[in-house]
């Protein structure tokens, strides 16, 4: 018989299930259910993909959530639409705090309630022959069921169930409670509560309760009554998800106008700012965008936007010139919301709101992300706080995370977690997925039966929700107070935040809006703001030219380190290939630099070249390709050639544009044929309409949002500009936004020498708490110090400030003691340089360093007494040894990330230039191959199982520090020297198999 289960928790409940909800849908349809019934803890969150699913496996979805109160769990299923939004209040209640009966019963109507049995306060009750006197004065004012659990290995506890049940007229009905799909699985369910409470396991099978139990199982353990009573319980059950709730905000008006008009006087004004002179183009294209906007009812959106980024750009927070297809806008130009002119460069309206095609507009907005909770802020204000809210998003256990949580809650060793984390690499496949296509990772996992019951154990886990987080850039925004359209729940600091992921939002009839916080904003602040400190000059963000010719050169010379979108090395081959010389092109290099397009770099490279001619299946087409040479590189194209041979409209081109892309086989048969007969319609030859039609075919499917590529190439190319004329300041901001364990450091640090910029130490006297450009040179700050807590760094400089100069290590002890400062503080100090114009050196410091702070804690410590400073008595003399300059260098490289104030080969550098060695950056960086100069940090020997020795070599230099393997042969004629700090030099090769280096010979240098 069919059993309806209604007690189930999915992966929606965080690590309290073991059973994705697909999953589940899978696992109803397979066992004949006609309803799916879910009841998560806690949350409503699961509720559009059940719909979606069941609507997909032809199933009825029943929506329910579980709430404890009082020691009772509540599963509350809704029947109507009342009933969906009493259990939204009730949602928004629990995130709030305990819930209390009261709380149910003030938002009973329209849900029905089951009272698990397997509820703590329930048990006891029963236990004490207590139950009649806990559920009478409830049943009073709340209709529920009993829910009998399934408690297989508690004898008895259904029959006291059944005897108490047998004595008083409670409705009851079978409960079992899911949370994971068959027996077995039980293990998934143990790993995500060991990996919630943070607990290790040792067992890998067991057997639980909690699972989609067999059909005898259920007959055995239930009377036929109580499996069909969930059928009756959701009876008469009207309540429908699928529908708009909400309403489209409506822009507040302070003055009376309608949106419309509005509008249209805003954008007309914009207009008149930017060109003054009458303009019938821009006027024409004008009219036309707020007729489709004001048709399509989007006129408030519109406003709702220009007025948060006038807010912004009006209390000085940086704002992107634009994102995506809203840049193609010429109403959103004239509303300043972004600055880049479409007529100008060719965007097309309709690329980004189709008049044909009725969806939401969608213009994605960035600010500098430091500043982007004020906009957020902002909103709250205007339209209120119980009207927006951020947006839930779930973090998902993946492949590598799921082998990583297993490897923690196991506790296999990290290394062997590592290697099947380094043999997925950075694809997004699934374990399953992995084995199939993944040679690398398929052939560890069969190497070793170990590391098949790794993977086993992870793939129990995959898939399912680890957490709920905030979406980074999604905001939503509500006509009504959003508890009325979704459900929301209150975080603390934070607001409220909807509890529907991203996709699912809109239609609910709210206005789902992407602010995003871009960190190049933040970099061209904190530019900008070095920029009028050293030379006085106030520049406007936004004035910053992009066209500039020096600022393009410098991206052709491949020096985009920092460079928005430009700075990954496959993007700096392609830069090399094409060698930009016109914003145009660093436009095109954004566009084609991604799977699929960047097969035409090569072609477009020798086209702007000469040096492969350019062709246009007509001579029609050659206005809208010329500037990519004849290559579709942008979707707006595709637009433009089918407008100008087969009559489309832009709205039906763009239709066409989507239908191209998806590459439905089917359709596009339908795509050609109607495509063909246009051309051949409005004169043109057959040849020709074929030709195009395969031009399109080739490489319409590959084309970019040219509205994006555009905006996001304007901002790569202003970053440009700052980097040219202002390279100091420009790289002081990147490094402030840069750890020395970043990858990106020390290839940073390389292009900054190789921009003729050196850096000074940090000094107490000198540093801030950010780089600063000084004189030719870059200061290190003394946050840059590993180790050094960032409260001291600020105390040390507000102290410098209000006090003056230290004068010498005591004073520098003596002010500073009270604000926490050890001899571990004190030496890390010392080592980073930072007081290296105390003199005599940093060995003499070093060994002096404790002596000093005895000094400074007899005066200024927590039992000093700064009274006794005024008696003069002496101070101890420092000692005085010699300088251990190699020391202090590699000191230096383990607090800043690399050696300031030297090289250890600087007393091998004749020999070097003469021999043509070369720094091991260049291994690093450029992956050359051959004699390299460095020095020996440790040696580790190990025996392999032929009984032979190899080592791993631990090399470095003033910059770089690398690992080489030495095999045995090699190690054997090397091994004298291979002392810590002997000066080799070592022929090295790029080991591609085993991603690493080999050492082919060492010798003394």
């Amino acid at each position: 018989m069919e059993f309806l289960p209604l007690h189930v928790y999915t992966g929606y409940s965080f690590l309290k299930s073991g059973m994705s909800l697909p999953s589940f849908v899978h696992l109803a349809k397979k066992r004949g259910q006609h309803y799916c019934a879910i009841s998560d803890y806690q949350t409503m969150t699961g509720f559009p993909e059940l719909t979606a699913l069941c609507q997909k496996n032809g199933l009825i979805p029943v929506y329910g959530m579980d709430v404890f109160v009082e020691g009772l769990c509540f599963s509350c299923y809704i029947q109507s639409e009342e009933g969906y939004q009493n259990l939204i209040a009730i949602c928004l209640k629990a995130s709030e705090g305990p819930l209390a009966l009261d709380d149910l019963y003030s938002y009973k109507d329209g849900l029905s309630f089951i009272l698990d049995g397997a509820s703590p306060a329930v048990m006891d009750a029963l236990e004490d022959d207590a139950l009649a006197g806990l559920l009478g004065p409830m049943s009073k004012k709340l209709s529920f069921w009993l829910g009998l659990p399934y408690l297989p290995k508690n004898n008895g506890t259904i029959d006291k169930f059944r005897a108490f049940l047998s004595q008083y007229p409670y409705p009851y009905l079978a409960f079992p409670h899911l949370r994971y799909g068959k027996k077995g699985d039980a293990i998934a369910l143990s790993i995500v509560d060991a990996i919630a409470n943070d607990l290790t396991l040792e067992e890998k099978q067991v057997d639980g309760d909690q699972y989609y139990l067999e059909e005898g199982t259920l007959q055995s353990y239930y009377s036929e009554a109580e499996l069909l009573e969930p059928f009756r319980f959701i009876e008469g059950g009207t309540f429908v998800f699928a529908k708009s709730r909400g309403a489209l905000p409506q822009f507040p008006s302070d003055d009376g106008r309608h949106s419309i008009l509005r509008l249209r006087e805003d954008a007309y004004a914009g207009l008149a700012k930017k060109r003054p002179v009458h303009t019938p183009e821009y006027e024409q294209r004008l009219d036309y965008e707020l007729g489709v906007i004001a048709r399509m009812g989007y006129a408030d959106y519109f406003l709702i936007v220009a007025d948060y980024v006038h807010y912004a750009k009006s209390h000085g927070i940086a704002v992107g010139p634009g994102r995506g297809s809203g840049a193609g806008s010429l109403v959103s130009y004239c509303l300043d919301i972004v600055t880049i002119d479409p007529i100008k460069h060719g965007l097309l309206f309709e690329r980004f709101l189709n008049p044909e095609r009725q969806s939401m507009p969608d213009i994605d907005v960035d600010f500098a992300d430091y500043r982007r909770d004020e906009v957020v802020h902002y909103l709250q204000q205007k339209y209120g706080v119980d009207r927006v809210a951020h947006i839930v998003t779930l973090q998902t256990l993946g492949a590598k995370a799921s082998i990583r949580d297993v490897g923690r809650v196991y506790g296999y060793e990290a290394r062997h977690i590592d290697m099947l984390a380094k043999a997925i690499g950075d694809n997004l496949d699934s374990l399953r997925e992995n084995y199939k296509k993944n040679k690398t990772f398929r052939d560890l996992v069969d190497s070793d039966p170990y590391y098949l019951e790794i993977v086993s154990l992870a793939s129990k886990i995959e898939g399912l929700p680890r957490q709920a987080g905030l979406h980074a850039a999604g905001i939503v925004l509500s006509q009504k107070p959003l508890a009325e359209v979704v459900p929301v729940i209150v975080s603390p600091g934070v607001g409220l935040v909807a509890q529907y992921e991203m996709l699912y939002l809109e239609e609910q009839g709210v206005l789902k809006m992407d602010l995003l916080g871009l960190r190049n904003l933040t970099l061209i602040d904190h530019c900008l703001s070095l920029i009028a400190k050293t030379h006085g000059e106030h520049l406007d963000y936004e004035a910053i030219p992009y066209k500039d010719k020096d600022a393009i050169a410098l991206i052709a010379q491949g020096k985009t380190m920092g460079l928005f979108q430009l700075e990954s090395r496959g993007m700096n081959r392609a830069i090399s290939i094409i060698a930009p010389t016109e914003f145009s092109d660093v436009v095109a290099i954004i566009a084609l630099y991604r799977p699929g397009p960047m097969l035409q770099i090569p072609h477009f490279g020798a086209r702007k070249k000469g040096k492969e001619p350019i062709l246009y299946p007509s001579p029609v087409l050659e206005p809208f390709l010329k500037e990519t040479y004849g290559i579709i590189v942008y979707q707006e194209q595709v637009m433009q050639i089918v407008r100008a041979l087969a009559g489309y409209s832009y709205a039906q081109a763009d239709v066409f544009r989507r239908a191209i892309s998806k590459k439905d086989n089917e359709k596009l048969e339908s795509l050609r044929d109607d495509f063909l007969a246009a051309c051949i319609r409005q004169g043109h030859g057959e040849k020709v309409a074929h030709g195009v039609w395969d031009l399109i075919i080739r490489f319409a499917s590959y084309g970019f949002n040219k509205s994006h590529a555009v905006a996001y190439g304007k901002l790569a190319c202003q970053m440009a500009y700052l980097k040219c004329h202002y390279p100091s300041e420009f790289y002081c901001a990147i490094l402030d936004g840069t750890t020395s364990s970043d990858p990106k450091f020390l290839p940073l640090v390389h292009e900054i020498k190789g921009s003729g910029i050196r850096f000074a130490l940090p000094s107490v006297n000198a540093s801030s708490l950010r780089f600063l450009p000084e004189s030719g040179a870059i200061r290190f700050p003394l946050t840059a110090i590993r180790g050094l807590p960032g409260n001291l760094s600020s105390a040390i400089i507000n102290e410098r400030e209000q006090n003056g100069p230290y004068k010498d290590l005591f004073d520098f002890a003596l002010r500073n003691k009270p604000a926490g400062l050890t001899l571990n503080h004190f030496v890390r100090l010392i080592d980073a340089g930072c007081f290296d114009d105390f003199g005599p050196n940093r060995a003499s410091l070093r060994l002096g360093a404790e002596l000093v702070l005895t000094y400074a804690e007899t005066f200024a410590g927590p039992t000093g007494n700064e009274a006794l400073l005024e008696l003069n008595f002496p101070r101890p003399e420092l000692p005085s040894v010699a300088s251990t300059y190699r020391d202090d260098l590699k000191k230096e490289r383990e607090l800043l990330g690399l050696m300031v104030s030297g090289s250890p080969l600087k007393e091998k550098e004749d020999a070097i230039a003469q021999q043509g060695l070369f720094r091991l950056k260049e291994l690093e960086s450029e992956g050359k191959e051959g004699l390299f100069a460095a020095v020996v940090e440790s040696v580790k020997t190990i025996v392999t199982k032929r009984g032979s020795r190899m080592a791993f070599l631990t090399l470095y230099d003033e910059e770089t520090i690398v690992e080489v393997t030495l095999f045995a042969e090699v190690y054997d004629n090397a091994y004298p020297m291979l002392k810590e700090g002997s000066i080799v030099k070592v022929r090295i090769k790029r080991n591609y198999k085993r991603d690493g280096y080999t050492a082919l010979s060492v010798e003394a240098l």
